[in-house]
């Protein structure tokens, strides 16, 4: 109801989903561990498989169907579908808070975007609802972490506002003191706030993606909860509420 809300005065809007509770999930069922390095899951060959059922499937059937129920017009697809987002498999990576290089496995980094196939949704009057599995050029799938598929699009379409939509309504001092809530970042507090252990987990990649965005000249950035009122409505005509707004300054 949100995004229709959204949506329904013609906004563009282009919706980004992952689906790491469902790939946990799935790959425990299977018996397999999931393993992750600074809140980046590792994708090795029997993971990339749970990953492509759980994204591609599970989720992206279950938020099309939330999405219809909503009457939103939403397509759904791969972020690679139309030639959109074209990836390579990402080399041993130095991350955040570990100290040796981390091998991702069947992970992807962005190579090109072209948005020809949004330009085409959008001007039938669609939403574009995307799954972070892509493709590289040999034709191999690869697991896109949902933040940075998101930083490469906003990047590229010069988007006004993104929206991460997580499970708490903004970075928080202390997850237990809901007093510790704070409103407004700026990029240069990151390190600072993953230095100090206030932002640990899936939280580190968030923040790095969102000053990504604030760098390439994405005017505002939100982390926002799913659990609150019409939180990126809300925030887009500026109703009092808690959310993480991050900007330049």
């Amino acid at each position: 109801a949100d995004l229709r809300a959204v949506h329904e005065p013609g906004v563009r809007l282009l919706v980004v989903h992952g689906g790491g509770p469902q790939a946990t999930a799935l790959a425990r069922q299977l018996g397999l561990e999931p393993d992750f390095r600074a809140g980046r899951r590792i994708t090795d060959a029997a993971m990339l498989s749970v990953v492509k059922h759980a994204l591609v499937g599970e989720a992206a059937t279950t938020l099309l169907g939330a999405c219809r129920s909503a009457g939103i017009p939403a397509v759904s697809m791969s972020a690679s579908s139309g030639g959109l987002v074209v990836a390579n498999r990402r080399p041993p990576t130095q991350v955040k808070g570990v100290s040796e290089l981390v091998d991702f496995g069947y992970v992807a980094d962005v190579k090109t975007v072209d948005e020809t196939v949004l330009e085409c949704l959008w001007s039938g009057g669609f939403v574009p609802m995307l799954s972070s599995v892509v493709i590289d050029d040999s034709g191999q799938a690869l697991n896109l972490n949902a933040d940075t598929l998101v930083a490469a699009l906003g990047k590229h379409l010069q988007a006004d506002s993104v929206f991460f939509v997580a499970d708490v309504p903004g970075v928080f001092a202390d997850l237990d003191s809901p007093q510790s809530h704070i409103p407004k970042l700026t990029p240069g507090q990151i390190d600072e706030l993953v230095s100090q252990g206030i932002v640990r987990g899936g939280m580190v990649a968030k923040l790095t993606e969102m000053g990504r965005l604030i760098e390439a000249g994405v005017k505002s950035v939100w982390i926002v909860g799913l659990y609150e009122d019409n939180p990126v409505f809300s925030a887009l005509v500026g109703t009092a509420g808690r959310r993480t707004q991050m900007s330049a300054t």
